[in-house]
């Protein structure tokens, strides 16, 4: 497992779409407090907003890092040559997901601590520990999160076998297609984009859901995406 989990990690940073998501991550949420025109002289809970808010846009990055690293294995026949390599393929979609998830978490743990640098600096405020504490329990949830976002668009990779086709879904959820749907249907709350709005959201929306169900709900996307994509990776045929 340990020299699958190794192949899997050389193959995800040799490929150029993973690497710009992994930097699109990072580099996004900093590029936002950057040009965020707000008071230098801040709120404890106008700082915690400033950061969950940097988190959120660090998504898009994540959604590129994980379309690409499971749809490039359905470019060019590229997973038929995999399969000689590694002829187990319940094994290698387990290194494939725990690969994503330890790439996704030290992002996530990157991503935090240059934002809450730049917040450092540019704030003139006293960081008291209720303020560190909570920033360290929103960042975590955020990158749960995170975490969740990139399992569903892995699987939405491996069920439409595209890089393309995750991120032309994702994509548009984040960036505000799924308040649209919520203006039509209070049903779109339960999207797994929206569901967790209210983890990045000071103060908390009130018409969506909190936080813990939020999570719940994204979790359940999860579960059945991962069940389909999962019976489809382990049965399908290769060409």
């Amino acid at each position: 497992m340990y020299a699958a989990l190794r192949s899997e990690k050389t193959k995800f940073f040799s490929f150029g779409w993973c690497t710009l998501g992994v930097i699109g991550a990072i580099i996004v949420p900093l590029l936002f407090l950057l040009t965020s025109d707000t008071p230098k002289i801040g709120r404890e809970k106008e700082i915690l907003s400033l950061c969950l808010q940097a988190l959120y846009l660090g998504q898009l990055g994540i959604i590129v890092a994980s379309a690409s690293y499971l749809g490039q294995e359905y470019s060019h026949s590229a997973l038929r040559t995999t399969l000689l390599t590694q002829p187990s393929r319940l094994k290698l979609l387990c290194a494939k997901f725990v690969n994503i998830t330890v790439i996704v978490v030290f992002t996530g743990i990157v991503s935090s601590v240059l934002s809450l640098l730049v917040l450092f600096f540019q704030h003139d405020m006293e960081w008291t520990g209720t303020l560190m504490i909570g920033l360290l329990g929103s960042i975590f949830l955020g990158i749960l999160s995170w975490i969740q976002l990139a399992w569903i668009t892995s699987a939405l990779s491996i069920m439409t076998k595209s890089l393309i086709a995750p991120i032309a879904i994702m994509f548009p959820l984040i960036l505000g297609l799924s308040q649209m749907l919520f203006t039509i249907s209070q049903l779109a709350k339960f999207l797994p984009t929206l569901a967790t709005l209210n983890l990045f959201s000071i103060p908390a929306l009130s018409t969506l859901l909190d936080k813990w169900s939020g999570l719940a709900v994204q979790f359940s996307w999860v579960v059945l995406l991962f069940t389909i994509s999962a019976w489809l990776f382990l049965y399908r045929n290769v060409r």
